[in-house]
């Protein structure tokens, strides 16, 4: 008999517990206030529709025309120009993003190339840029482009 009655006892303290667990928590007006980001109090449905509307195909599009100060990764030489083509090899790795008080700020991973012609010299650029998106007349808008480590080399890359 005592042994039926330890697993009573048992059972029913894990019952018990399971009770207690799955009712601790937040209500969900907690949870949908928690789920709010501080620095910029934007809500996850706002994030998420901006990651289902901004991704890596989008932002390769978005930079074509845009300018860059860039500097030899050597250290070598004075700083350069990079203006993102249409036509040039580019693959965009999205980082982090964050909340601003506009919208969006996006660390991303690029790699890109020129198409050089037959007389001049392949030129490779690769590194983190930071990227402003800025919610406008209901659609992500590419508002700014900071260089965090953004460098060229010259030459074929083996």
């Amino acid at each position: 008999m005592q042994h039926w009655s330890a697993t009573i006892y048992g059972a029913a303290s894990v019952a018990a517990t399971v009770v207690t667990l799955t009712g601790c928590g937040p209500d969900p007006a907690t949870r949908a206030e928690m789920s709010r980001q501080v620095d910029g109090l934007r809500s996850v449905q706002q994030s998420q529709s901006f990651d289902s509307e901004v991704n890596a195909e989008k932002i390769a599009r978005d930079i074509v025309g845009k300018v860059v100060r860039v500097s030899q990764s050597s250290g070598m030489g004075g700083g350069n120009e990079w203006t993102f083509d249409a036509d040039e090899f580019r693959r965009v790795v999205i980082l982090e993003a964050k909340d601003t008080p506009k919208g969006r700020a996006l660390v991303i991973y690029v790699t890109t190339q020129n198409n050089p012609a037959a007389n001049e010299e392949q030129v490779q650029v690769s590194g983190k840029l930071q990227l402003d998106y800025d919610r406008q007349a209901g659609n992500w808008v590419l508002t700014g482009i900071e260089n965090l480590s953004f460098r060229y080399t010259v030459g074929v890359s083996t």
